[in-house]
């Protein structure tokens, strides 16, 4: 059953009253009658906890400060809470271009994308195939 507006969440994963500041791009949003991250839907029981394609994760102040804000506090999440948003947009692609599996990620200005998504998936830089390879291109 698809949860709304109006169902009871916990404390920490009520709605928020203006909609200026939710992340749709990114986060949870709502489509028609259910809410979604990506093209999953997403459940919210009474302790905050979400479940999604059948796997729950736990609740927390810093996990919904980064699954529904546009300009995360970084002084309210933990290092925890960035491995399970992580593991949330792998499961559910909802970082990729029209959240499709091996997509690019979805480009925006916004400072979440900078500071928060691209270091998650951000490739270690050194000296390899893809770095000779990077240079080779560049140069053309």
């Amino acid at each position: 059953m698809a949860q709304t507006e109006e169902e009871n969440f916990g404390t920490v994963a009520s709605p928020p009253r203006t909609r200026h500041f939710l992340d749709t791009q990114y986060g949870i949003r709502k489509d028609a009658l259910q809410l979604m991250i990506g093209y999953s839907p997403v459940f919210i029981d009474t302790d905050d906890n979400l479940t999604i394609k059948g796997t729950t994760f736990r609740g927390s102040v810093g996990l919904w400060e980064l699954l529904t804000r546009k300009k995360v506090n970084t002084e309210v999440f933990k290092k925890a809470d960035l491995k399970t948003v992580k593991k949330i947009l792998i499961v559910t692609n909802a970082h990729l271009n029209r959240y499709q599996p091996g997509g690019n990620i979805n480009i925006t200005r916004g400072k979440k994308l900078r500071h928060v998504i691209a270091p998650l998936f951000a490739k270690p830089k050194g000296r390899g195939v893809d770095s000779a390879l990077r240079h080779k291109l560049l140069k053309y």
